[in-house]
């Protein structure tokens, strides 16, 4: 099944959570995110306002301990901008910031992958409040 990916602001930079098959937080930043998570575009918002104000307290000022990918285009395909050495679990993150992850979860563990092609089957179809973690 195909996800339909959209870009909320195409052309503006923007950061999204999902959660992957593991259990880790995830972060992907300016491109596509599933359109289902469009629906909730201020409270990705508001979470992404919150993890840069709080980006120092949160991390404790160490390299930041996410799986975290980027896009460089509208393309749906994201590249991997480092493997952390102990990635957080979403069960781990600020409230802020899981309650937007649960609504994106991935039905593979990014693990080491270095590339992540939203369209080819990385998206679950509906995300299950409060799974998992």
């Amino acid at each position: 099944m195909t996800t339909d990916l959209r870009h909320p602001r195409p052309g503006c930079t923007w950061d999204w959570w999902a959660v992957d098959a593991a259990g880790f937080l995830v972060q992907f930043s300016h491109g596509p995110a599933p359109e289902h998570l469009l629906a909730h575009l201020d409270r990705v918002d508001a979470a992404a306002a919150w993890a840069e104000e709080h980006r120092a307290v949160w991390f404790g000022g160490d390299s930041v301990p996410l799986h975290a990918f980027v896009c460089d285009g509208e393309l749906p395909t994201y590249l991997r901008r480092g493997v952390p050495a102990s990635p957080l679990r979403l069960s781990d993150a600020p409230a802020v910031i899981a309650g937007v992850a649960v609504l994106v979860e991935l039905d593979r563990a990014v693990g080491d992958t270095w590339t992540i092609h939203l369209d080819e089957g990385w998206v679950r179809a509906a995300a299950r409040p409060g799974s998992p973690g």
